[in-house]
């Protein structure tokens, strides 16, 4: 069974290098003992690589919150999925509904998680409806954004990429989507992911929550066997919240 994945979107809520070093050395010395989880954090890209290359440490992977669809080329301003991987960056976030309300679309997305894994590169791909209704017609908008999203995405790059459950309408919340909720989400999405690429490929993929997630949910998120994760964000620039939102996933 693949270890639970905890991913740490600093957003820019991080903007310097000295409180990013300040942050990853209070993660580190706060880390909890005999973790069983793969742990990520994703500050913006500046800080990421500079961090990343500063680290000496082992327990802790490095990841960026967005890259371009293509390797290189005359695209001012974009980011190399290749020029990450090269800086030692292993993971990257993709689809997040807050880079998806500035204009990424499903086709988008596809083709940066085509790209970044070409350039050897972990997708986190985000996926969630913007409404959740009583009538469940939301799972047939949820349905095409996976499908749409991962439309580039081979069955035999299922294990190199996780799906993160980040509906919109969570994100920023006062309270989480409830945990129950979530793991009917996930649920879907695993079905879906098998109608893909058959169960054996899809069982590969890990499917994460995210969404105004804290370390105070985080043990009833854990407790929901088929959430394998979880993707916070604002509580991933607190060390003490962060950790302990680890250890509740190393208890498994």
């Amino acid at each position: 069974m693949a270890k639970p994945l905890i991913v740490g979107n600093w957003k820019m809520y991080v903007n310097s290098l000295a409180d990013g070093k300040k942050l990853l050395k209070d993660i580190d010395h706060s880390f909890p003992r005999g973790v069983k989880a793969d742990v990520v954090v994703c500050p913006p890209i500046p800080l990421a690589v500079v961090l990343r290359r500063a680290y000496a440490g082992r327990r802790i992977s490095f990841g960026t919150q967005d890259s371009f669809w293509e390797q290189e080329g005359p695209f001012t301003g974009a980011t190399s999925p290749r020029a990450l991987a090269e800086s030692g960056i292993e993971y990257v976030i993709l689809g997040h509904a807050e880079r998806r309300m500035l204009g990424d679309t499903n086709e988008i997305v596809a083709k940066k998680v085509s790209a970044a894994l070409l350039a050897g590169l972990r997708p986190i791909v985000c996926v969630g409806e913007n409404i959740r209704d009583e009538e469940g017609k939301h799972f047939a908008t949820l349905k095409t954004e996976i499908v749409e999203s991962l439309s580039r995405t081979a069955s035999a790059s299922a294990g190199r990429i996780a799906i993160a459950y980040d509906p919109l309408w969570a994100i920023g919340a006062k309270e989480p989507a409830p945990p129950r909720v979530a793991a009917q989400s996930i649920i879907f999405i695993r079905k879906t992911l098998a109608e893909m690429w058959g169960r054996e490929q899809a069982l590969k993929t890990r499917i994460i929550y995210g969404g105004s997630v804290d370390s105070e949910h985080a043990v009833l998120f854990a407790s929901e066997k088929s959430i394998q994760g979880l993707l916070p964000g604002r509580a991933s620039v607190d060390a003490k919240e962060f950790c302990a939102i680890i250890k509740e996933f190393s208890r498994l």
